[in-house]
């Protein structure tokens, strides 16, 4: 069985930079198809697709909260209509992405369902996939969508084309093989591990590894910003490098590849270094999800910590601090750092 002979195929796909990442072979496996493959996406996403060639074209959508009054989405929605695909998929469960597909004036309007879908944003569509083993890595998971639609290929992998920047505009410190530290979690400031941890951690590095520059990165919020300036005055040591300003996916991209090792929290970061096979160290809260999201493989690390939170439904932790994960500690963080960092960022 083959994928329907579809020419032009929207993919609603409104999600952030870990969510678009695990989109990627998806999106090129339909591409391989002979297919014209455009996204209707987020800012961010439409960062990490500029690097993705299979990819013809972005319809960013706004994202944040408060949401956009639904008014402003209505010229977007009468181009969408105007380019007549043959296909809307969703492989993300979300009502957002429902409604996306639903209205997108395509043929075939086919999502991925939840079990917790509002019966208005289901209305719409021509075939519903039912939610199926979360237990695959987020990108099997969705591979596995298209498979139930009768794709048959193999997985095509990332193949990110990262810009290979003039005048070192993109670069990282001179010294190679460095690490890079992502000490921020945009989706929630639960997924953070303390400060004074991060810093704990890196003089016990140095200890073992003394020539290692660390370089860390933000998304440039007033929140993050603060964060990584804090940071770096507990740790007062000029090998450590920040970036507090926003890091722009494809110079993100550009510094992971040309790093030893990503160390950081359940957070795109932690995702788009994966996809670009770095080796990475990774803390996350124990869920439900975790098995879809953690990395996998010999050379990730992934420390975790039971939540009673997650698993309570009721936030038990004083302000933004995360006591679950603060009982993970610097000690074991440092040992999976130098179980995993390349030979040559030891010395």
């Amino acid at each position: 069985m083959a994928l329907p002979g579809w020419k032009k195929i929207l993919v609603v796909d409104l999600g952030f930079l870990g969510d678009t990442v695990h989109s990627v072979p998806a999106l090129r496996a339909l591409a391989s198809t002979g297919a014209q493959v455009d996204v209707m996406t987020t800012a961010v996403g439409a960062e990490v697709l500029a690097m993705v060639a299979e990819v013809r074209r972005t319809w960013v959508t706004p994202l944040r909260k408060p949401s956009p009054p639904w008014w402003q989405g209505l010229a977007q929605l009468a181009a969408l209509r105007g380019e007549k695909y043959d296909a809307a998929l969703s492989w993300t469960g979300s009502d957002r992405n429902l409604y996306g597909v639903g209205w997108s004036g395509a043929r075939d309007r086919i999502a991925r369902i939840t079990g917790k879908n509002s019966w208005p944003a289901r209305w719409r569509l021509t075939r519903a996939i039912e939610d199926k083993d979360r237990s695959l890595p987020v990108f099997q998971q969705r591979l596995a969508f298209l498979r139930e639609l009768g794709w048959s290929g193999t997985d095509p992998g990332w193949g990110f084309q990262i810009p290979d920047p003039a005048g070192g505009d993109l670069g990282g410190p001179a010294k190679k093989p460095y690490l890079h530290l992502s000490v921020n979690a945009a989706s929630t400031p639960l997924n953070e591990w303390p400060l004074d941890d991060w810093a704990e951690t890196l003089r016990q590095i140095w200890k073992q590894a003394p020539q290692l520059e660390i370089l860390a990165t933000g998304a440039g919020s007033e929140r993050e910003a603060a964060r990584l300036a804090d940071l770096a005055a507990l740790t007062g040591d000029a090998r450590l490098k920040i970036f507090a300003e926003r890091c722009p996916v494809a110079r993100l991209a550009f510094l992971l590849k040309n790093s030893g090792l990503h160390l950081g929290l359940d957070s795109g970061v932690l995702h788009l270094a994966a996809a670009l096979g770095k080796p990475t160290v990774s803390l996350f809260r124990e869920s439900p999800g975790l098995p879809g999201w953690a990395p996998r493989g010999n050379q990730h690390h992934v420390l975790r910590h039971d939540c009673p939170c997650i698993q309570t439904g009721r936030n038990s932790c004083d302000g933004s601090r995360a006591l679950c994960l603060s009982k993970i500690l610097p000690g074991d963080v440092v040992r999976a750092v130098l179980a995993a960092l390349p030979a040559t960022g030891k010395g």
